[in-house]
């Protein structure tokens, strides 16, 4: 077997490293596009050489390393500041979600292995990115999943982004490992390899274009005026019992009509998640009966975020409640009726496991009272005469989970508070992620949040209104109901990750046979 020294040295490993940290750059907030294709070619080129097993799986972890580190280190601002953990803690935590997150990247090593005999171009153009995409969707679902930080979202703003109605945001993962192949193969390749390198850059590029001219979905009636409160409500404050009433108040006061003339005449009015950082049902008489008489007097309909307590099941649930139209709040708080709940949940955040066998740790780092339940119900709501596919959170990270309920949902609801990473990239981030959900479904998705980034997103991806981060005030804008499908509606990865397969196999299959 080789050694540590007879193959890759210390540098290729720094290299690696530092390739993974500049992939993140290509994401929001910055957006430097072009390391999207520059630091996965590093990483291919690294892969070229012959090592053994041990090494390439080590690489692929280090890479993984430098990826999380650099693209999910916000994690740091929840544990420390919000979560009560001192800086030492709060480091070692973040340390191992890195190390831990950054093992799915040893999947592409594996695979990548199995292609040692295969000529570069082969390896570099076909085996490499179809490895890369299923990496990318086993971390999707591997323990729950982490889909942050896939490739393809960086292209949503490019040509490329149109092949997302078709493949979701994995096929434009593809595309983009794709031309980081055909960059090293420039590098490494002979005239005729270079050839084929641009033509496949050339011809995936155009066919974005072409793409991009077709129209999926349709208008499914007129336009609604939709306005979304940011409240900016402090996280530190925001779950102290002590300040319930102001925090509720923030939200009250952007329903002025004096002040705020649009919210009244809208068709919908959407609080984000939590935004009531209470029970519906502790919360019935002071603000959700009054919110209901409301509607009533400014005939609209709301979308509040809040807490919901089965007390039959005895389980809590992250919630958004509608209110007003024919939705009876009496009835919605005894019964769940007209209640989404947040479906996927946040490991060792709104549940941990064993949590009674772990409150020995409280005296290190803030432990939730008790674990929040993931909704088994219904996913979309009816509200302004529209069904809405709902999401909470990180839940809209999850392309093939968000088209559960299309097509029958007309709009996409995403409720958010990223209140636990203020400061950090983790909001433009997130929102980074959403314009590729509204893409990938063909629909509007209308993005709530407690202190940003809260946006209007149109079908194509693209935000048609926002208003600034950590600051109170209104958004309101134009949202159009969509109906029909989009191919990845209707087959969601099944079509991907089945071409990825065979790309993957064939080869591999074909070169086999060639040696016996």
């Amino acid at each position: 077997m080789l050694s540590f020294r007879d193959s890759l040295n210390k540098f290729d490993y720094l290299l690696a490293f530092l390739a993974g940290g500049a992939m993140v750059l290509a994401f929001a907030p910055l957006e430097l596009r072009p390391l999207a294709w520059l630091a996965p070619a590093v990483f291919f080129w690294l892969n070229l050489k012959s090592v053994s097993l041990k090494q390439r799986l080590r690489l692929s972890w280090v890479f993984g390393i430098g990826l999380f580190a650099g693209g999910a280190h916000w994690i740091y601002v929840s544990i420390h500041f919000f979560g009560g953990a001192n800086n030492f803690v709060a480091v070692l935590m973040v340390t191992l979600f890195v190390v831990i997150v950054g093992l799915c990247l040893m999947l592409f090593g594996w695979l990548a292995s199995y292609a040692d005999h295969l000529s570069a171009i082969m390896r570099l153009l076909v085996i490499y990115p179809a490895a890369w995409v299923l990496t990318e969707w086993f971390r999707g679902w591997f323990l729950t999943g982490f889909p942050w930080l896939q490739l393809g979202t960086t292209q949503i703003d490019t040509w490329l982004a149109s092949y997302a109605p078709i493949t979701g945001v994995l096929g434009v993962s593809w595309l983009v490992a794709l031309g980081a192949g055909a960059l090293v193969v420039l590098v490494v390749g002979s005239m005729r390899e270079r050839i084929i390198a641009v033509s496949l850059a050339v011809v995936t590029t155009a066919g974005g274009f072409g793409l991009g001219q077709i129209q999926w979905t349709q208008p499914s009636g007129a336009p609604l005026y939709v306005s979304m409160l940011q409240g900016n409500v402090d996280q530190l404050t925001k779950w102290d019992p002590t300040f319930r009433n102001e925090n509720v108040q923030a939200y009250l006061n952007l329903m002025d009509g004096d002040k705020y003339p649009d919210v009244e005449t809208s068709h919908l009015v959407i609080w984000p998640e939590t935004a009531l950082s209470d029970f519906f049902h502790f919360s019935k008489d002071d603000v959700m009966l009054p919110l209901q008489q409301w509607t009533h007097d400014a005939n609209t309909e709301m979308l509040v975020g809040g807490f919901f307590r089965d007390a039959e099941k005895e389980a809590v649930y992250n919630a958004v409640m509608a209110v007003g139209g024919s939705h009876d709040v009496e009835k919605s708080v005894a019964t769940g009726v007209d209640v989404y709940g947040k479906q996927h949940l946040v490991p060792f955040s709104e549940y941990i496991p064993l949590l009674e066998y772990l409150r020995f740790l409280e005296n290190i780092i803030k432990l939730p009272y008790d674990n929040v339940t993931s909704w088994k119900g219904a996913n979309t709501l009816t509200v302004a005469g529209q069904p809405v596919r709902m999401s909470v959170c990180y839940e809209d990270a999850y392309a093939e989970e968000m088209i559960k309920g299309l097509p029958e949902a007309t709009l996409l609801v995403n409720v958010s508070n990223d209140g636990w990473f203020t400061g950090s990239i983790e909001p433009t981030q997130h929102a980074e992620i959403a314009r590729m959900r509204a893409l990938e479904a063909g629909r509007f998705l209308l993005r709530a949040t407690n202190n940003g980034v809260s946006a209007i997103i149109n079908e194509k991806g693209k935000v048609t209104a926002s208003i600034p981060q950590y600051q109170a005030g209104v958004l309101s804008g134009y949202a159009v109901p969509m109906t029909g499908w989009t191919p990845y509606v209707k087959v969601g990865n099944w079509l991907i990750i089945s071409l990825m397969l065979l790309l993957f196999v064939a080869p591999l299959a074909w070169m086999r046979g060639k040696f016996y």
